[in-house]
C-alpha cells in the first residue's frame, strides 16, 4: 500500500473524521451534554469552536464552564475523575471573622441561608451584622469586621472564602489577600494603610469562577462610581442600595475622554458582541444626557483592533454621530474582523494608549483637566499579543506621569459571557477604595438589563427635565416637576417646578389672591409624599387681564395666562422632585445636545415646536385622588390648516357663542390640542390648569406650554358631546421676555 493511501486510511480511523477523500473535515463529538443544563457552541462542532455549558439560575457548570474543539477532533478533556459535566447549585463560602464569632458555623452555605455576626467585648462591629447567601453564591451586604479603634486604619476585613496576612494597621503597613478552594480574588490583593486612615485599593472578595453579578448590583455599583466622577449628586431612596463612592467633581464642559472597547473574538461570538454594542449605544445616549460633553473613542478588536471612532476627530464629541457609526458602519459589524478571531486585548489597549499620547498635543490647552475612562467588554481570554496587563499598566503610568492622580483614570471591565477569566479582567480594572470597576453578568439578557438601569437619571437631582423613563413608572416618578397648588377660594390648580424656588402656573389660578394674607394661605405640594411648601410671593404676567375684554362682551380672556410662584424655602431635589427644562435656556441647549455658542432660541423652537405637522406632547391629568396623576398624551396642531381647524372650536365654549372672530379669544400665544380624529385625544379637567404641556426628546422633558383653558368641561357629572372639546395652552416661546425678567438671575437664558 502506498504511503498516501495508508495516511488516508489512518485518518478515517481518527475520531471526528467525516470522510476519507482528500477534502476530509475534522469535527468534534456533537453529542456532548451537561446534566441539568444546556450546551452552546460558537461554531458548531468545527475545530476551534467554543463549547459553553449553560446552567439555570442558582446553578453553575462543574467542573469546567467551557471546552474547545481541538485539531485532533476532540473537545478539551474534563478532569480524569469526571465523566460528564453537571450543573451544581451555588453555595456561599465560610466567612472569616477575627475577634468575633458567627452562627451557624458550616463549611459552606446554601442559597437563602443567613448567618449572624457578633464581636467580642471591646470590639466594634463594622459592616453587615447579618448576611444572606444569594443565588450567585455570594453573600449580600458588606464584609463584617470587628474593629478595636486603636490602630490608624480600621481592620480591613477578610473576604468569605479567603485569607489575610498582616496584623498591623498603622501608617505604611500592608495586608495581603488570597482565596481558598479555587475561588477567584476580585479586588485588590494588596492594600496599604495611608496617613489619612484609609486603605488603598478596592476591598477584595473571593468568588466562584462561574459566579456573576446581578443586574441590580451592576447598575448600582457602576452608577455610584460613574456619576460621582461626573460630579452629579446621587439621591438614594429608602429601598435603593447605597454604593459608597469617592466624591469627585467634574463640572460642566470639563473635558472627559471615554474609550470603549468591544471584543469581537470567536470565544465571545457574534451574539455577545452585538449585545455589548447595544448596551454601548444605550450608555453613550445616557452619558450624553448629562451636562458634560465627552469625547468617545470606540474600538472593536479580535486578532487586531479596528478604530471605529478616534478621540482626536472632531466628530468624537457628537454622541449622535458615534451612535450612528455603531448602528450603521460596516466597520462596526462582527463580520469586519473576517476570519481573524483571536483575542488580542493587549493590542486594543495599546490603541487607547496611542490616542492618549496624541491627545496631549492636540488638546494642550485643556490637558491638565482631561479625565480618562476606559470601558472594556470581553471574556478576558487573551490568546494573542503581549500580556494585556502590560498595556493597562502603560495607560496607568502615562496618566500618572502627567502630574495627575489616579482619580483622573477609571478603567472598567465587563465580562460578556458565562465563561470569563476573572483574574485577567480584575487585573485590567481600577481598584479604588469603596468602588467597583469589574463586573460579570450571567447572560446577554442580564447584560442588557444591567445597562438599562445604569446611570439611572432619576437618581440625579440637579438636571432639568429628568424623569424615570421606565414604562411602569407612574405618578411623580414619571413627572417629578409636577406640583399641586392649593388656593383658598379657588380649590386646586397644577404647576411645574422650574427652579429650587419657583413654580410656573396659570395666572387665572391666582385670581382670588388679593392680599399678603391670601398669598400666605397658598400651599404648594411637591413629590410623591405631597410635601407642602408655603409661598413667599406671586408674579403674574403684567399683560394678563381676565376681564380685559368685558367691554366687548367677552367675560373671560386668557391671553398671557402665566404666573410664577416664589416659595419661602428651597426645594430639595430628588427622584420625585425636580425641575422641568424651560425653552431658550442654556440648560435646554445642553439637554437637546446643541452647541452652546451657536444655538439660538429659534433653533430650540424649531426642534421642540416645528412649524409644520403635529407635535407629540403630554400634560399631567389629575385623578380622583391627589396621587393618581397620569400622563395624558396629545398632539399640538402646528400646520396652518390643522391649527385653524382646532382653534375654530373655541367658539363652541359657552362664554364665546356670540363671538364672531375666533382671533378675539385665541391669540398667537396659544397652542391648541384635542380632537377626535384620527383618535380621541385627552382634554384637561378642573385642577389641571397651570400644569405643564411638555415634549419628550433625547431622554429629557421640555415644557412648551401652560395648560390654560378648555372649550368644554368633559369631566363633570354631566357628560357632554366631546365633538368640540379642545384645550388651549400658553406658548412659553411667546412669553419669554417676562420669563427672562423674572428668572434671569436663576436660569441662564440665551438670546
Amino acid at each position: 500500500m502506498k504511503l498516501l493511501d495508508l495516511l488516508a486510511l489512518c485518518l478515517t480511523l481518527l475520531p471526528g473524521v467525516q470522510g476519507a477523500d482528500e477534502h476530509f473535515e475534522i469535527t468534534c463529538d456533537p453529542d456532548v451534554q451537561i446534566i441539568g443544563g444546556m450546551v452552546r457552541k460558537s461554531n458548531g462542532n468545527e475545530v476551534g469552536s467554543i463549547l459553553t455549558y449553560e446552567c439555570p439560575d442558582r446553578y453553575h457548570p462543574f467542573p469546567v464552564s467551557s471546552r474547545r474543539c481541538r485539531s485532533t477532533g476532540q473537545w478539551t478533556r474534563l478532569p480524569h475523575s469526571v465523566i460528564t459535566a453537571n450543573c451544581k447549585e451555588f453555595r456561599c463560602p465560610t466567612p472569616i471573622l477575627e475577634d468575633g464569632m458567627f452562627n451557624p458555623v458550616n463549611t459552606s452555605y446554601s442559597i437563602g441561608e443567613t448567618i449572624i455576626f457578633e464581636c467580642y467585648d471591646g470590639y466594634e462591629l463594622l459592616g453587615s451584622g447579618s448576611r444572606t447567601c444569594m443565588r450567585n453564591g455570594r453573600w449580600n451586604g458588606t464584609t463584617t469586621i470587628c474593629n478595636t479603634g486603636l490602630q490608624l486604619c480600621p481592620h480591613p476585613g477578610i473576604p468569605a472564602g479567603g485569607r489575610k496576612t498582616g496584623m498591623n494597621y498603622g501608617f505604611g503597613d500592608k495586608v495581603e489577600y488570597a482565596c481558598n478552594n479555587q475561588l477567584v480574588l476580585v479586588g485588590s490583593s494588596s492594600r496599604k494603610c495611608l496617613e489619612t486612615g484609609e486603605w488603598t485599593g478596592a476591598a477584595p472578595s473571593c468568588q466562584h469562577k462561574s459566579s456573576f453579578d446581578t443586574p441590580e448590583e451592576v447598575a448600582s455599583s457602576f452608577t455610584a462610581s460613574f456619576t460621582n466622577m461626573l460630579g452629579m449628586t446621587q439621591t438614594v431612596g429608602p429601598n435603593k442600595p447605597v454604593s459608597v463612592a469617592r466624591k469627585f467633581f467634574l463640572g460642566k464642559d470639563a473635558p472627559l475622554h471615554i474609550y470603549i472597547l468591544l471584543d469581537a473574538s470567536q470565544s465571545v461570538g457574534e451574539l455577545q458582541f452585538n449585545e455589548a454594542k447595544k448596551v454601548t449605544i444605550n450608555l453613550i445616549d445616557k452619558i450624553a444626557s448629562f451636562d458634560v460633553r465627552p469625547r468617545f473613542g470606540i474600538i472593536t478588536y479580535a486578532s487586531q483592533p479596528i478604530v471605529l471612532a478616534d478621540i482626536s476627530n472632531e466628530g468624537s464629541s457628537d454622541p449622535d454621530l458615534i451612535i450612528d457609526l455603531l448602528n450603521n458602519s460596516e466597520k462596526s459589524k462582527f463580520s469586519a474582523h473576517g476570519d481573524q478571531r483571536g483575542t488580542n486585548i493587549h493590542e486594543a489597549l495599546k490603541e487607547v494608549h496611542k490616542m492618549m499620547v496624541f491627545s496631549k498635543t492636540q488638546f494642550k490647552a485643556d490637558w491638565a483637566k482631561i479625565r480618562f475612562v476606559t470601558i472594556l467588554f470581553t471574556d478576558g481570554k487573551s490568546n494573542m499579543g503581549g500580556n494585556p496587563k502590560w498595556a493597562a499598566d502603560r495607560i496607568r503610568h502615562f496618566v500618572l506621569a502627567q502630574n495627575k492622580t489616579d482619580d483622573y483614570l477609571d478603567m472598567y471591565t465587563f465580562g460578556v459571557s458565562e465563561d470569563v477569566d476573572k483574574g485577567e479582567l480584575n487585573s485590567l480594572s481600577s481598584h479604588k477604595n469603596g468602588e467597583r470597576h469589574y463586573f460579570t453578568v450571567k447572560n446577554t439578557t442580564d447584560l442588557v438589563k444591567s445597562f438599562n438601569d445604569i446611570l439611572d437619571l432619576s437618581t440625579i437631582g440637579n438636571l432639568c427635565g429628568v424623569a424615570d423613563e421606565n414604562p411602569t413608572a407612574i405618578g411623580w416618578k414619571r413627572h417629578p416637576w409636577h406640583v399641586v397648588i392649593r388656593v383658598p377660594g379657588i380649590g386646586s390648580c397644577s404647576g411645574s417646578i422650574v427652579s429650587q424656588r419657583y413654580v410656573l402656573t396659570a395666572a387665572h389660578c391666582l385670581k382670588e389672591v388679593h392680599s399678603r394674607s391670601d398669598i400666605q394661605n397658598i400651599m404648594v405640594e411637591v413629590g410623591d409624599k405631597h410635601t407642602a411648601y408655603r409661598v413667599k410671593d406671586i408674579y403674574q404676567n403684567p399683560k394678563y387681564n381676565l376681564v380685559g375684554k368685558q367691554a366687548a362682551n367677552i367675560s373671560q380672556f386668557y391671553d398671557y395666562d402665566a404666573a410664577l410662584i416664589e416659595l419661602k424655602k428651597e426645594l430639595h431635589f430628588s427622584a420625585t422632585v425636580r425641575p422641568i427644562c424651560l425653552p431658550c435656556t442654556r440648560e435646554t441647549s445642553r439637554a437637546l445636545r446643541k452647541p452652546q455658542l451657536a444655538t439660538t432660541c429659534q433653533n430650540q423652537e424649531t426642534e421642540l415646536l416645528p412649524a409644520t405637522g403635529t407635535v407629540q406632547a403630554a400634560f399631567v391629568k389629575r385623578g380622583r385622588s391627589r396621587s393618581e396623576g397620569t400622563e395624558a398624551h396629545v398632539t399640538i396642531k402646528r400646520s396652518e390648516a390643522t391649527r385653524k381647524a382646532c382653534e375654530a372650536q373655541a367658539l363652541h365654549a359657552p362664554e364665546y357663542h356670540h363671538v364672531k372672530d375666533v382671533r378675539e379669544v385665541v391669540t398667537e400665544r396659544f397652542l391648541c390640542t384635542g380632537g377626535q380624529q384620527p383618535k380621541i385625544e385627552a382634554v384637561s379637567c378642573k385642577g389641571d390648569s397651570g400644569g405643564s404641556l411638555y415634549v419628550h426628546k433625547r431622554r429629557r422633558f421640555f415644557q412648551v406650554g401652560i395648560v390654560s383653558w378648555g372649550v368644554i368641561d368633559v369631566c363633570g357629572t354631566f357628560k357632554p358631546n366631546r365633538k368640540h372639546a379642545r384645550d388651549f395652552h400658553i406658548n412659553l416661546f411667546k412669553v419669554l421676555p417676562w420669563l427672562k425678567k423674572q428668572l434671569g438671575n436663576i436660569v441662564t437664558f440665551i438670546e
